[in-house]
């Protein structure tokens, strides 16, 4: 049952990749993503009904808890790539928010879960093992300077904290003065890591969807939800990636391209030490509602066809390791 529900899933998040009717998240989507900045919108899309009934604790808990395992899949892909991406950045491996980045309805529980308080940035999450992490940094941390340059409160302070952000973060080197939930002002030092520059962000939404608008890589909450296999999680990250990196974006979605992302895909997995077999083998079993209309779609191959195209790639990345030779696109 869960082996079915996990094909049944991936399918259909790879079906929806780039279809026209893709959904945006309709916060900033357009917007380049900065290291370190702040999280678009909370619940951009989520019905105004849903709202009213939701408990709001647990929806930011959620939130974090996807955005935290959305990085942690997607930063071997990031870091490991960087020689196969045209564009790349300096990762400290935090994101930041503020409390202005959440629907009014939601501050109150901002405040109160996370002391969030008005007009500051304060850190969202460290991934583990990353810069931030080994200069314990500590999420609920304030940010008070960058490299020495203060981080100002009021309307503009989010853009400036994403400029300042970014440039201070393409040195060897940047020094952040921060304030601990407790009141205590520490100063630590971090060396950024350079990483693929395609961030990965959740969104609300019911639909089980990824998808990018060629500079971010997109995941509804249903298909964190539904893919618990974090494995096959990074396949769907990685399929969407290799469509920015390709430029698909530009082009009407045709077989070909999605066979392409396919297989440049499994080359970004394997090189970030992701079990390609383990991701492969969900496509063998074909029988699952969705293989009908995979099968008709103009624009996304049959099912057996994808899997025979993931087989075959697999086998070309084994002569290549085989021979020595570095995993590159074909």
């Amino acid at each position: 049952m869960i082996r079915a529900c996990l094909t049944t899933c991936l399918a259909v998040g790879l079906v929806a990749c780039s279809a026209p009717e893709a959904e945006s998240n309709g916060s900033g989507a357009n917007e380049q993503a900065d290291a370190g900045a702040p999280a678009p919108s909370l619940v951009p899309d989520l019905p105004e009904s849903n709202r009213e009934m939701a408990d709001f604790s647990l929806l930011l808990r959620d939130y974090r808890n996807m955005n935290d395992r959305l990085d942690r899949v997607s930063a071997p892909l990031r870091l490991a790539n960087t020689a196969l991406c045209q564009e790349t950045f300096r990762d400290p491996g935090f994101r930041a928010h503020a409390l202005e980045d959440y629907p009014e309805e939601l501050r109150g529980v901002a405040q109160s879960l996370m002391g969030v308080e008005p007009e500051a940035m304060y850190v969202r999450s460290v991934r583990r093992g990353s810069p931030a992490d080994n200069a314990d940094i500590q999420p609920g941390d304030r940010i008070l300077r960058v490299n020495g340059q203060a981080v100002p409160g009021g309307r503009t302070m989010t853009r400036f904290y994403s400029a300042l952000s970014r440039s201070a973060f393409n040195g060897a080197n940047t020094t952040l003065t921060l304030r601990s939930p407790q009141g205590q002002d520490y100063e630590t030092r971090l060396q950024p890591e350079t990483a693929c520059d395609y961030p990965t962000r959740v969104f609300y939404s019911q639909a089980i969807n990824g998808h990018t608008d060629g500079r971010e890589v997109y995941i509804t909450s249903e298909l964190m939800r539904v893919v618990p296999d974090d494995v096959n999680l990074a396949l769907i990250v990685a399929h969407e990636m290799a469509h920015a990196m390709a430029g698909h974006i530009e082009e009407n979605p045709t077989r070909e391209l999605e066979l392409e992302a396919d297989r440049m895909a499994l080359v970004l997995m394997d090189r970030a030490g992701y079990d390609i077999e383990a991701a492969i083998s969900y496509w063998a079993d074909a029988a699952h509602p969705h293989r009908k209309l995979q099968d008709n779609s103009e624009s996304h191959p049959a099912i057996t066809e994808r899997y025979e195209n993931f087989r075959q790639e697999q086998a070309r990345l084994n002569d290549l390791k085989r021979a020595g030779k570095e995993l590159k696109f074909n």
